[in-house]
């Protein structure tokens, strides 16, 4: 195995002229922090051009390499682990050296607790991620630019010349259109019966929480890439990706992290609550007010806080899992958002891919008890959720790890678009109140697809 090498270039503050430059390349990723709206982030990754590329359906797991395709039966996440074992790394000091960017789909969770997946009808796999042996990554605190590598070649060396000279092609984006008006897989009165037999559920004890959603859908042409970018101004978020593969195109605008992991301490902070930003100041003051306060809203954070230690406990240490932040409140683009932060120390026995399967998916858009949330959610929602409510980011050959929640997030294939929007149900939820949060959510996407230009 060759080894690393790393270089620091001068600082570049937008990240995505330097992505455009390799974004029609095979399997090329951007994974962007948006630091100028969310200081506690600083990092910007990008790549393309996998070592390897890892694909499951539920009957098997690929992985493509130069020496052909390996056909595993082993757990998706363990083949990832397996593979990622080839690459030793001797940097410390980078979140990313090259490793693991993908994503997994919701309905991965489902093959896992044996819960039956409909018919796909998007053909999506249940888990991509390509094997990256060499990134960019922008520190947005720092001012600095690094890239990783191992081999080099004439795509690397094309790659050091634009970082070296900032020679980017800013003009380059080809546009899109929308062919077609929005349509949801539910109607109104449809959501209005699955929202009631939600709540008798509830009511029976089967459930506290269902997280229920509404798929979304539009005829497309043009470049995703330039969607992405005329999302972003109005949908900007902490955990954002780009990801071009030959099956589907993802553009998360995600606000939620699933996990984090630094090699000592891991970390989820589920989103339980909302309110719309509102451009009058004094209204705004008074929503914030609403949801920091809201009985509702707080019960429903604490009882997803209370499900995620319960998820991090297994493979954390004893007593180390600690609620560091409890009902916060973070603003977005177009909604304000209740956040609690959890950590754990991970276990000795245990490792990054055990963690993510046994907290896979997340408890925020499932509900509680997770299991039969997602029995409920599998029995109403007509349609298999794919990506969304999945997990996009990277695992790094250093064993770092962040993985968002991809909700706020479009996957296109075979020239359509789609998206969802969903929220929390509990026993004194309001129908229409919930069903406009679905909405809300959405907004921009909406708009956007309303108005393309």
């Amino acid at each position: 195995m060759n080894k690393q090498h790393k270089i620091s270039y001068d600082y570049y503050g937008d990240t995505r002229d330097i992505f455009a430059v390799i974004k029609d390349s095979e399997w090329s990723v951007f994974l962007c922090s948006n630091h100028d709206k969310f200081q506690d982030e600083r990092y910007d990754i990008l790549s393309a051009n996998p070592v390897e590329k890892i694909i499951s359906y539920i009957d098997k797991t690929t992985v493509e390499n130069k020496n052909g395709i390996q056909e595993y039966k082993d757990d998706p996440i363990d083949v990832v682990g397996i593979v990622m074992k080839k690459y030793p790394s001797d940097i410390s000091d980078l979140p990313f050296t090259g490793g693991a960017i993908g994503y997994l789909s919701y309905d991965l969770g489902n093959h896992y607790e044996g819960i039956e997946i409909k018919k796909n009808d998007l053909n999506v796999p249940l888990m991509a991620f390509g094997i990256y042996d060499w990134a960019v990554i922008v520190d947005h605190h720092k001012k600095n630019t690094t890239l990783v590598y191992r081999n080099e070649d004439s795509f690397i060396e094309n790659i050091k010349l634009c970082l070296e000279k900032k020679i980017f092609d800013k003009n380059q984006e080809k546009k899109f259109l929308i062919n077609s008006a929005c349509e949801s897989n539910i109607t109104h009165d449809e959501y209005e019966s699955k929202f009631n037999k939600i709540q008798s559920y509830i009511q029976s004890g089967d459930c506290y929480q269902i997280n229920f959603s509404q798929r979304f859908s539009a005829q497309y042409s043009g470049d995703t890439w330039d969607i992405y970018n005329k999302i972003t101004p109005a949908y900007s978020s902490p955990y954002s990706a780009y990801i071009n593969m030959p099956f589907i195109n993802i553009m998360s605008f995600s606000p939620e992290r699933f996990l984090s992991y630094d090699g000592n301490i891991v970390e989820t902070k589920p989103i339980k609550g909302t309110r719309p930003v509102s451009a009058d100041i004094q209204i705004n003051k008074q929503l914030i007010e609403e949801l920091s306060t809201s009985y509702k809203e707080r019960a429903e954070n604490l009882m997803i806080v209370d499900l995620l230690r319960n998820d991090l406990g297994k493979n954390c240490e004893f007593g180390s899992v600690k609620v560091k932040e409890l009902f916060s409140i973070e603003t977005f683009a177009n909604v304000h958002h209740l956040v609690s932060t959890i950590q754990g120390k991970i276990a000795s026995n245990s490792n990054i891919y055990k963690l993510i399967k046994d907290c896979f998916p997340g408890g925020s858009i499932t509900g509680a008890p997770k299991i039969r949330a997602m029995q409920i959610i599998s029995e109403l929602e007509p349609d298999n959720r794919n990506i969304y409510c999945g997990s996009i980011g990277y695992i790094s050959f250093s064993g770092t790890t962040d993985l968002n929640i991809a909700i706020r997030t479009i996957i296109a294939t075979k020239d359509k678009l789609y998206f969802w929007g969903g929220g929390g149900i509990v026993y004194d939820s309001e129908i229409e109140s919930e069903y406009k949060e679905t909405f809300d959510k959405i907004k921009p996407l909406l708009d956007l697809l309303k108005n393309p230009t």
